[in-house]
Parts: C-alpha cells; sequence; structure tokens
C-alpha cells in the first residue's frame, strides 16, 4: 500500500511524538483531538526532544473528522478510557482502503475476534461493552500495535523521548499480508517496527509489565527506580506478574521468564513515570478497564485465580473515586 496521508487519533505523549517524527519523515499528518485542545495545538503544533535533537512539527488539526477527511493510514492513540468514545466519530475518515493501527496498553477489544479455540470470538464486557467499540471497526482491515517507548510531558507542554522505540505490529488473525508496507511507515519515521508472528503474544508480555508496574505506580505515586529498591513492592510486582504469567499460559502463549529473574538489579533503572503514574498526577481516568479489569475477565474465562490482581484493581477504584476521577 501507498501511505501518504496520515491521521493521529489523539495525540497525547505517544501518539504526538509519532505525528513530528511523521511529519520530518515527509509524511502528511493530521491529527484528530478534543475540542479544547484544537486552537493551541494550531498555533503551538508539537515539540519533541530526542536524542538531544529538538523536533517541531505543526500537522493539520481537527476536533470533527469530517474536517479531515479519508485517510491512507489512521493510527489510534487515544487511550482505552477514551476509545468507545470516539470510535463512533471515525467513519469520515475511513476510505476504501485506508487501514486502521490502534496503539494502547492493556488487553484490546479486538483479541479474541480470531483467536481460535473455545475463546474465539468472545466479547470483553469490560473494553467492549455491548459491542460500543467493535461495532465502529472493520477488523479485517485493523491492525493491533504494541509499542515500548517512554514518552513524557515537560513543564512547558512539549515532550521528551526518555527510551525504547520498539513496536510490534499484526493483524488480529496474524496474517501479515499488507502489515510490511505499514510497518516501514513506521521505521521511516525512525520507530524499530517489526511484523509480529503472534500479535496476541506482544499484546500479552506487554500486559505483565503493564498490570504490575502501572497499578503499583499509581497506589504509591513512585517512578519505577524506587518501586523495585523495596522488597516488598518487587514482591508484589513479581506477585502481579506471575498472576499474569498464568493467564498466559492458559491462553496457549508463552509466559516467559520468571519475573523473579527479569526484576534483578532493577534499583538501577531510571526513576521512569509509568503512563498510569502520569495520568494519576494529571487528575486524568485510569486505564484500569482496559489493563486490569480486562485481565481478570479474561482469567476468568480461561479459570485462573488472581487475587492480587483483584486487590490492586480494586484499590485503585475506590482511590479514583476519592480523588474525585471517575
Amino acid at each position: 500500500m501507498t501511505v501518504s496521508r496520515i491521521c493521529i487519533v489523539g495525540p497525547g505523549a505517544i501518539g504526538g511524538m509519532m505525528a513530528v517524527k511523521m511529519m520530518s519523515a515527509g509524511f502528511d499528518v493530521s491529527a484528530l483531538v478534543r475540542t479544547p485542545r484544537v486552537e493551541s495545538m494550531r498555533c503551538d503544533g508539537i515539540t519533541l526532544h530526542d536524542g538531544g535533537e529538538t523536533l517541531h512539527a505543526t500537522p493539520s488539526v481537527a476536533s470533527d473528522p469530517s474536517e479531515l477527511g479519508a485517510q491512507d493510514l489512521v493510527v489510534i492513540t487515544v487511550k482505552e478510557t477514551g476509545l468507545k468514545d470516539v470510535a463512533r466519530s471515525l467513519a469520515p475518515l475511513i476510505g476504501k482502503s485506508t487501514q486502521v493501527v490502534q496503539v494502547m496498553n492493556g488487553i484490546p477489544w479486538w483479541f479474541f475476534a480470531e483467536f481460535g479455540g473455545q475463546v474465539q470470538g468472545t466479547v470483553l464486557q469490560s473494553v467492549d461493552a455491548g459491542g460500543n467499540v467493535s461495532s465502529h471497526f472493520d477488523v479485517s482491515r485493523h491492525v493491533g500495535g504494541v509499542i515500548n517507548c517512554g514518552v513524557s510531558w515537560r513543564d512547558d507542554g512539549s515532550l521528551s523521548h526518555d527510551h525504547s522505540n520498539q513496536l510490534f505490529l499484526g493483524r488480529p488473525n496474524n496474517n501479515p499480508d499488507g502489515v510490511d508496507g505499514i510497518a516501514d511507515v513506521f521505521k521511516a519515521a525512525g520507530y524499530n517496527a517489526e511484523v509480529a508472528e503472534s500479535i496476541h503474544q506482544q499484546v500479552m508480555t506487554k500486559l505483565l509489565a503493564n498490570m504490575s508496574f502501572n497499578p503499583a505506580s499509581a497506589l504509591s505515586m513512585a517512578t519505577t527506580d524506587l518501586l523495585l529498591g523495596d522488597e516488598y513492592v518487587a514482591d508484589t510486582l513479581v506477585g502481579l506478574m506471575n498472576e499474569g504469567r498464568a493467564i498466559i499460559s492458559a491462553l496457549g502463549l508463552d509466559p516467559g521468564p520468571d519475573p523473579a529473574e527479569r526484576l534483578k538489579g532493577g534499583q538501577k533503572l531510571n526513576a521512569s513515570k509509568t503512563s498510569m503514574l502520569q495520568d494519576m498526577e494529571a487528575g486524568k481516568p485510569l486505564e484500569l478497564d482496559g489493563i486490569l479489569a480486562s485481565a481478570i475477565e479474561v482469567a476468568g474465562l480461561v479459570k485462573v485465580p488472581v487475587p492480587l490482581t483483584r486487590a490492586v484493581y480494586g484499590l485503585l477504584r475506590v482511590r479514583q473515586k476519592t480523588m474525585g476521577m471517575s
């Protein structure tokens, strides 16, 4: 496929970096944003600090997708908390050959659409209640994205690329046809993009970090180095990961190495803020459904007990309520 016109839906930290890097690579990039952000983005654009280099881009911006028109590629980076509200509005961006890439944390709505086995076609109520997301998408043109890339907001409103730029891409049926062309777009923008042999494997591998570090950081308001620097918290992280690994094994996927071994030497990690900690600090809704509720729901499907995950999920639900975030 030939890609020229690209729309980033929900350019937060991850999507904002994509917009800047793709414009720098020569693509015609637009951004679909909430109404309050339109004027500021039109005036100020997006500034990215990346490896000692400062990049700036001013994409076309709108809150109404009909103003942007059909695209070659639509990249959804809005978080799970806002996807159901955005999904119903995206039709004007979708032409006859438009491909849609969805990059987000947690277990996505399409996970079981073409998974096979007894869970084939299961609709996850935690992220797609009543089909309020899936009904707005054509799964045949959908591509899942799993990104490992540290990007954070600076106090001045600019973005800082802190570490990593790995992106895995794959269709819900793991058919690679056409995905390599989409990967080439991201490669041109400087990403280490790969076509995943199993996008489901990549989703669940990243979930291990999401369901442990994210909630622990939100509860403690601590960066990753501090979490790993406390032996009791480190044990909790390992416990959460092991519950995730049990889910992964029950799905017939590779649970990966012992997390206790993976976390050795973690005290040397940089003082990174997880996305959930950044949301907590900003008073934004947390990605609890996509990361924790979905994991608990899948655990129920495959009959895996996850008491620690349930406890952490409950604590964060209460914390959101006490902070007026839900």
